[in-house]
C-alpha cells in the first residue's frame, strides 16, 4: 500500500510539473537582455481598453485614519466587504461601482465623474458627497487616488498613470524588468513599476503621490481583440492599511462600449440626507 501510494504521488507530481509547462507557469525564464528602446516599443504597441461594463468580484480592507472613520463608512463599517460589484469605467475620468449583497440588491452605489464623486447607501438613505481629487474616494474605498489614476490602474493603463512609455528609464534589471519615472506626472511625484520577462507586463508598480505611496499589484492580462486588460488588480492604500482587489471575469464584460452619461450620474432620493467626505 505504502509503495502504491509512493507511486501514485510520484506520478501527480510528474503530470502537474507537464500540466504547468504546457500553460507557461512554470519553465525557463528568459535572459533580461532586451535594450530599453525594446521594451518601449513593445509598450507603444500595446491598446489598453478605454472602458469596462460588467461584473467583477470585490474584497475591501478598509482601517481609515481611526475607528470612527471605519465605523461611518457605508459600505464597510466592519472593516471589511467581499462579493460581486458591478463595475462601469469609462476613461478619462468616469466611474460607477455597486457592490452587492448576496441577493443582487446594491450596498452602496458610487459614481465618479470629473471633479465629482457622490455614493449612496439605500439602507441609511444617505448621500455622501466628495471631490475625486480630495478625500471622496479615499473616504469609502481607502484609496487615496483621484478618479483619472484610479480608472486608468483599473483598466490595465498603468504606463499613462507614470507619464507615458517615453517617461520610464530601465533599470538594472535582477528577476524582472524594473523601469522608474524620469520625472513627475499628473497627479504622481514619482514611480516605478516591475515588468514579468516574457511579454513585458506589470507585475507591481508603486507610486508616490503626495498623500503617500500606493502600491498595485497586477495579475496576468487577458486579450480581447486588439486590447489588453488585466485579469485581477490589487491597490493598497498607504502603509497598506486599505487594500482594494478587483477581479475581472475571463471573457465577460463588455470592453470598449460606447456607454452614456447617464450611467455616471446619481440623483439623490428625496428625503436622502447628504454627508460630506471632506477635501
Amino acid at each position: 500500500m505504502r509503495a502504491l501510494r509512493l507511486c501514485l504521488a510520484f506520478l501527480f507530481c510528474t503530470m502537474t510539473a507537464c500540466a504547468l509547462l504546457e500553460t507557461g507557469q512554470v519553465g525557463e525564464v528568459p535572459p533580461l537582455d532586451a535594450s530599453r528602446a525594446e521594451i518601449i516599443a513593445k509598450l507603444k504597441a500595446r491598446r489598453y481598453p478605454r472602458s469596462y461594463r460588467g461584473a467583477v468580484f470585490m474584497r475591501l480592507r478598509f482601517h481609515g485614519e481611526h475607528s470612527k472613520a471605519r465605523s461611518e463608512n457605508p459600505l464597510v463599517p466592519e472593516g471589511s466587504f467581499s462579493g460581486q460589484a458591478a463595475l462601469v469605467l469609462r476613461k478619462p475620468d468616469s466611474l460607477r461601482m455597486e457592490p452587492l449583497s448576496p441577493f443582487g440588491t446594491p450596498l452602496l452605489v458610487v459614481v465618479a465623474q470629473g471633479a465629482s464623486f457622490r455614493a449612496y447607501s439605500p439602507s441609511r438613505n444617505a448621500v455622501y458627497m466628495g471631490r475625486t481629487n480630495g478625500r471622496g474616494i479615499e473616504g469609502i474605498l481607502g484609496i487615496p487616488l483621484n478618479s483619472e489614476i484610479f480608472i486608468k490602474l483599473l483598466l490595465g493603463d498603468w504606463a499613462a498613470v507614470l507619464g507615458g512609455e517615453e517617461n520610464l528609464e530601465l533599470k538594472k534589471p535582477g528577476s524582472v524588468y524594473l523601469l522608474e519615472t524620469r520625472r513627475g506626472a499628473r497627479g504622481v511625484v514619482s514611480g516605478f513599476v516591475e515588468l514579468e520577462p516574457r511579454n513585458f507586463h506589470p507585475v507591481k508598480m508603486e507610486i508616490r503621490t503626495r498623500r503617500g505611496a500606493i502600491v498595485v499589484r497586477y495579475g496576468g492580462f487577458i486579450r480581447t481583440g486588439e486590447t489588453w486588460r488585466p485579469s485581477q488588480v490589487e491597490i493598497l492604500g498607504s502603509e497598506g492599511k486599505n487594500r482594494l482587489q478587483i477581479t475581472y471575469p475571463a471573457g465577460e464584460g463588455a470592453v470598449e462600449a460606447e456607454l452614456p452619461d447617464e450611467l455616471f450620474r446619481l440623483v439623490p432620493p428625496r428625503g436622502a440626507r447628504t454627508l460630506w467626505l471632506g477635501g
